[in-house]
């Protein structure tokens, strides 16, 4: 069984006023709710008024139980059993009250929810209890079992809340499967067997959720969360499976800096969540605008969350979106936003499909072609039979029994065959002792057949044609069933390369994301590259230096001796010499030159050396090379005797 065209269901909730805001006395003037007329009318500053029209309104009284009556869920419950998917979504500007309907917990200063079980418990405890307790109901030979999967959507990263080994980035993968489904891959899923497990599953979940408070919301969610409750229904006596999925979704809210004040992290936080929201909403301004029969792209895979609604939005699933406001001045925009795609998503048709499990379909199927071709097999066998008899009938006999065979309730295939046989045998020639000419026999009345003989070898050569006809046939059928396994074949080879290309072009996007994050962080990496090219430059200068050095060192060196009117030439191995006294700090009369040579891997750790002086008789320090060697040469040339 399938519902065509369901349409998506869409509700408003108002929120109350909060304590703060009924003491800095908050205006309402621009909200007209119309419970009786399931309508809303805003009201712009220059007095224009619009109105909308939904299949439920909620005003500011209604509490949690009483919601729950009124959207009816225990009849999509119901749906869901059957074998059908659905989803329920909470949509709307940051605190206009989404988490309170679908969750009901308050929160403490820390940011943690406070379980209690009473009567502001959301939609989702109450689900779970209603669904277990349907399935607990008596059933003929069918058993139930429940998966529980949660997961968040932060800054378009999804983690497992029930995993805390998962709750870090990069979190886990989306892919794409041959239903043309997304998934998140190695996401776990829970057996749950009570009401109680999956309840505690969640709320072990929302622990782990990203909140965080800022200026318009004091329990702001920063993430999308979705609790996923995978139904399957197996039956004892057939064997055959039915699989079901109900999502609950719990969308984090539109923001504006304005208003919330956010900044530094907080400030990507708003942008990732209005980036996925604005996603949804050209989504459900695509879907909306595509009329009967037209094919038009619609952005899926711009985002994480609506890649995994896919089916819920335009796709095979029930679906209801609970579009939440507050009642507020302040927030005349986002009302006036929020109320604007709710009526767009009311133009949105789905088609839920039953989800049979696909060997329990193919079982299905072969079955009932097993019966239709027993009972064809059978007209058959009727029609041979009495074929047959009619060869060795008279011509009279032969009529009667020729309408007899036309009277059997016959397939259009079949009766086509039996047509030609019919044609086949009125073809036959008479006898000529009887008749001169070539006629039919449907131009005679069963008077006229007694003058007519048929003999047996003419019916058994028409026979022969008539079967020789029919196999041509059957090897020709044969030959169409071939050519469309071929196509088939490759309509296989094409899903596969299609399912290959989904993750090639998904890991495109994961590399895209991460350049993206490079980009984010390119002031800080230019910085360091800077910093690395400055040393780098500086290397190579010092290793020019140190070659210029090694150069000048391989000449011999004129410097004096220890008698100041005594020169001699020395070697480099006197320098060297000189080196080792002057780093013992001895007094020498040796004046050491910047010739020394260094080794190259002593680039970087140069540290100055004290140089005597002959003309003041002492040692210095704080002195560059350059100068030094140009000091010296002042002195040798000063001191030398010609």
């Amino acid at each position: 069984m399938e519902n065509k065209g369901a349409r998506i269901g869409v509700v408003v909730r108002v929120r109350p006023l909060l304590s703060k805001e009924l003491k800095t006395s908050s205006q309402n003037s621009r909200i007209d709710i119309n419970v009786g007329e399931k309508s809303i009318t805003l009201q712009s500053d220059q007095k224009q008024q619009k109105r909308f029209e939904f299949d439920e309104v909620f005003d500011e009284k209604t509490t949690q139980e009483l919601l729950y009556q009124k959207l009816k869920l225990d009849n999509l419950i119901k749906k869901v059993i059957e074998g059908y998917n659905a989803t329920i979504f909470a949509y709307g500007p940051t605190g206009s009250g989404k988490t309170y309907t679908m969750e009901g917990y308050e929160y403490d200063k820390t940011m943690k929810p406070i379980m209690r079980d009473d009567g502001r418990l959301g939609l989702i405890p109450r689900i779970i209890r209603n669904l277990f307790d349907e399935i607990k109901k008596p059933s003929n030979h069918i058993e139930y079992t429940v998966y529980c999967t949660y997961v968040q959507i932060y800054k378009e990263n999804i983690y497992d809340l029930l995993n805390p080994a998962q709750i870090k980035p990069p979190g886990l993968r989306l892919r794409w499967n041959q239903q043309e489904e997304f998934y998140v891959e190695n996401l776990f899923m829970h057996p749950c067997y009570s009401a109680n497990e999956v309840i505690n599953h969640y709320n072990s979940g929302l622990k782990n959720r990203i909140t965080s408070s800022h200026n318009a919301n004091a329990n702001s969610s920063r993430s999308h969360s979705l609790l996923t409750l995978n139904i399957e229904a197996m039956d004892s006596e057939t064997g055959s499976i039915l699989t079901s999925k109900l999502q609950l979704v719990d969308l984090a809210g539109s923001e504006k800096v304005s208003q919330t004040g956010n900044e530094g992290p907080a400030l990507k936080e708003s942008i990732e969540i209005n980036k996925a929201l604005f996603t949804l909403r050209q989504v459900i301004s695509t879907l909306a605008s595509i009329r009967d029969g037209e094919a038009s792209f619609v952005p899926y895979r711009d985002s994480k969350l609506t890649s995994l609604l896919k089916q819920s939005i335009g796709g095979n699933s029930y679906c209801l979106m609970i579009a939440c406001i507050a009642p507020l001045d302040s927030f005349y925009e986002d009302n006036l936003s929020t109320l604007t795609y709710a009526t767009k998503a009311l133009c949105i048709s789905n088609e839920p499909i039953r989800n049979i499990d696909p060997k329990t379909r193919v079982i299905k199927e072969l079955r009932k072609e097993v019966k239709k071709l027993n009972s064809e097999l059978l007209l058959a066998n009727q029609q041979i039979s009495m074929l047959t008899e009619i060869v060795t009938l008279d011509p009279k006999e032969q009529a009667s029994k020729l309408k007899e065979v036309e009277k059997l309730p016959l397939k259009a295939e079949n009766l086509v065959r039996i047509q030609m046989l019919r044609s086949n045998i009125e073809s036959i020639p008479l006898s000529p002792t009887k008749l001169q000419s070539q006629t039919t026999y449907s131009k005679f009345s069963d008077k006229d057949f007694s003058d007519f003989t048929l003999t047996p070898e003419i019916l058994s050569e028409k026979l022969y044609d008539s079967v020789k006809m029919i196999r041509e046939l059957m090897t020709a059928n044969k030959k169409l069933k071939d050519m469309l396994g071929d196509l088939n074949q490759q309509k296989r080879a094409l899903e596969a390369e299609n399912i290959q290309l989904q993750n090639e072009n998904q890991d495109l996007q994961e590399k895209l994301e991460m350049f993206d994050s490079l980009i984010k962080n390119k002031p800080q990496d230019s910085k360091v590259n800077s910093e690395i090219w400055m040393l780098q430059k500086e290397r190579e200068e010092l290793i020019k230096r140190i070659e210029l050095l090694e150069k000048e060192s391989r000449t011999q060196t004129i410097l004096p001796t220890s008698n100041k009117g005594e020169w001699g030439w020395k070697s480099k191995r006197t320098v060297l010499r000189g080196r080792k006294h002057l780093d013992t700090a001895k007094p020498f009369s040796l004046v050491v030159s910047d010739r020394n040579y260094e080794p190259r891997n002593s680039i970087g750790r140069v540290t100055p050396k004290p140089i005597y002086r002959p003309l003041s008789q002492d040692y210095q320090i704080d002195m560059s090379k350059q100068d030094a060697i140009n000091n010296l040469s002042q002195i040798l040339i000063k001191d030398m005797p010609y």
